[in-house]
C-alpha cells in the first residue's frame, strides 16, 4: 500500500476486450504467467519460488479468513501481515541472479506495434512484465503518462521534494535487512496483534 501526495494523472480506461480475462501459464523460452492484459517473466527456479511463496500465502490467507469472518474487503487498511508474516516481507526473493536483479530483461523497456495477426495490437515491455493493449487503450494510457510527467515537473519546480530513507534502498542481504528493518518495537507490536487476534 502506498501513501500518496498528489494524483498525477487519473482517466478511465475503455473497457478490457474479452480475451483478457484469462490466467494461465506456459513454458516456451522461460515461463510466463498471463493475467488479463499483463505477463510476467521467470526462470524456472525463479518461477518455482514465487510458487511456492504463493501457495504457503493463500493456506494463510484462508486460515487468516477462517479465524475471522468478519473480515470485509476495503474495510482494512493497515496491511496485516498473515501471509508469512514480517519474515516473508523482509526476505529477497533468493533464486534470481541477484534479489534485484531478474533472470530475464532486468533493465528493458520496450513497445512494440504488432503484426495484424496478433489479437493484441501494442505490447509495453517493462523490465519482466508485459502489457498488452488495443489502440484506444494505448493512446489514454501514453496521455495520462504525459500529463503524469507534466504534472509532476511542474509539482517539483514548485515544492521541495526528497526522497524519505529506507533500509532495502541500500542492503540486498537478508540478513542485514531483517536485522535494520526489524526493530525491537516492531516484534512487540507484532506479538500484540497476535495475542488480540489481529494477525492469525
Amino acid at each position: 500500500m502506498g501513501a500518496i501526495k498528489k494524483i498525477l494523472s487519473q482517466r478511465r480506461l475503455p473497457d478490457r476486450e474479452l480475451h483478457n480475462s484469462r490466467l494461465f501459464v506456459d513454458l516456451s523460452e522461460n515461463v510466463h504467467i498471463h493475467f488479463r492484459e499483463i505477463r510476467l517473466m521467470f526462470g524456472v527456479e525463479e518461477f518455482f519460488e514465487f510458487t511456492d511463496i504463493i501457495r504457503e500465502s493463500s493456506k494463510e490467507v484462508k486460515k487468516y479468513l477462517a479465524k475471522h469472518p468478519g473480515y470485509k474487503e476495503q474495510e482494512v487498511f493497515d496491511g496485516l501481515m498473515v501471509a508469512g508474516g514480517i519474515k516473508r516481507q523482509t526476505t529477497p526473493l533468493q533464486k534470481s541472479p541477484k534479489p534485484h536483479e531478474s533472470k530475464y530483461f532486468p533493465n528493458r523497456l520496450q513497445i512494440e506495434l504488432q503484426e495484424e495477426s496478433v489479437i493484441d495490437s501494442i505490447h509495453i515491455h517493462f523490465r519482466d512484465y508485459r502489457m498488452v493493449m488495443n489502440f484506444d487503450t494505448f493512446r489514454e494510457f501514453v496521455s495520462g503518462m504525459k500529463e503524469a510527467l507534466e504534472h509532476l515537473d511542474q509539482f517539483l519546480g514548485e515544492n521541495s521534494y526528497k526522497q524519505g530513507e529506507h533500509a532495502f534502498r541500500k542492503v540486498v542481504n537478508q540478513e542485514e535487512w531483517q536485522k535494520e528493518k526489524i526493530t525491537f518495537l516492531d516484534r512487540v507490536k507484532h506479538k500484540i496483534k497476535k495475542i488480540f487476534g489481529i494477525y492469525r
